[in-house]
């Protein structure tokens, strides 16, 4: 019958020519030697008497949890004894009444002793002006200390110039608190009045399984919340509806419902109030 088929119908019938050979890029399989295997009970003996020397391999996790242990613990020590060393008395450089002292930070880097001179010397006479350099290269950390004459002009400028702005930044003052408060320490040494600083609670951050567990505990609160709301709208609507269990799907049809004949309403009301209304004349 395919016979009577034209010929281009045969052609889609005809079967297609055969794939080109091409040689094993490797050895050929009838040239190919397996390996000799051996069995594992020659490595026993190495598996019986490990060596002492051998450390095991840590993973990337770990890597990252034991140098976050060693930062922490390397922090704390330097902070314990920063404190145990620090003592605001034995600076040489400190100088002056400290009840009569302001400390001064957020200070522009360029800001000279004659600019605050300006700016405290207002409210009364000062004695002494100090901007805090470092001591290795000499450039001004920000803040300084301003020591008054009477100490009432030093509460007057206590009053008046927090958020002073000093060659266009707004400067913090406050009092010396380092020889006037009991067991004070710096902000260097993890003390201070607040700000963003290196504390205790940067180097807990959770990393690795520990952050993939808080994440999956904050995620159970959630679902919890979602569990608990929809217990309180059960327990509300049981109570309005004399002890009848909720269902989702028949509230849902119900609101529905209630859409439905509130637009119909508008609907009657707003043509009662646009139509013709000469029915109602006599």
């Amino acid at each position: 019958m395919t016979d009577k088929l034209p010929p281009p119908l045969l052609a889609l019938f005809a079967p297609r020519p055969p794939l080109r050979y091409l040689p094993p890029a490797d050895t050929a399989p009838e040239n190919r030697q397996t390996a000799r295997i051996s069995g594992v009970a020659k490595y026993l003996e190495l598996v019986n008497a490990p060596e002492s020397s051998y450390v095991p391999t840590e993973t990337r996790v770990e890597e990252i949890e034991r140098l976050r242990r060693e930062k922490k613990d390397a922090h704390e020590n330097r902070l314990r004894d920063g404190s145990k060393a620090w003592d605001p008395n034995s600076d040489a450089l400190v100088k002056g009444d400290p009840f009569q002292t302001l400390f001064v930070s957020r200070l522009p880097y360029d800001a000279t002793e004659q600019d605050l001179d300006d700016e405290f010397g207002r409210y009364g006479q000062i004695e002494r002006i100090r901007i805090v350099r470092d001591k290795k290269s000499g450039k001004p950390r920000g803040y300084a200390f301003v020591v008054f004459a009477r100490e009432k002009d030093m509460r007057a400028a206590y009053k008046e110039m927090n958020g002073v702005p000093i060659k266009g930044r707004k400067v913090l003052v406050d009092v010396e608190r380092g020889r006037t408060v009991k067991s004070w320490k710096p902000r260097r040494l993890g003390g201070g009045l607040g700000g963003r600083h290196y504390t205790k609670a940067a180097l807990l951050r959770p990393v690795g399984k520990d952050l993939a567990r808080e994440r999956e505990r904050e995620k159970d609160q959630f679902r919890e919340g979602d569990r608990e709301r929809e217990r309180f709208d059960k327990d509300r609507y049981r109570a309005r509806h004399g002890g009848r269990e909720w269902d989702r799907d028949r509230e849902r049809d119900r609101a529905r419902e209630r859409d439905r004949d509130r637009d119909r309403y508008r609907d009657r009301h707003d043509r009662d109030r646009n139509g013709d209304r000469s029915r109602f004349r006599r």
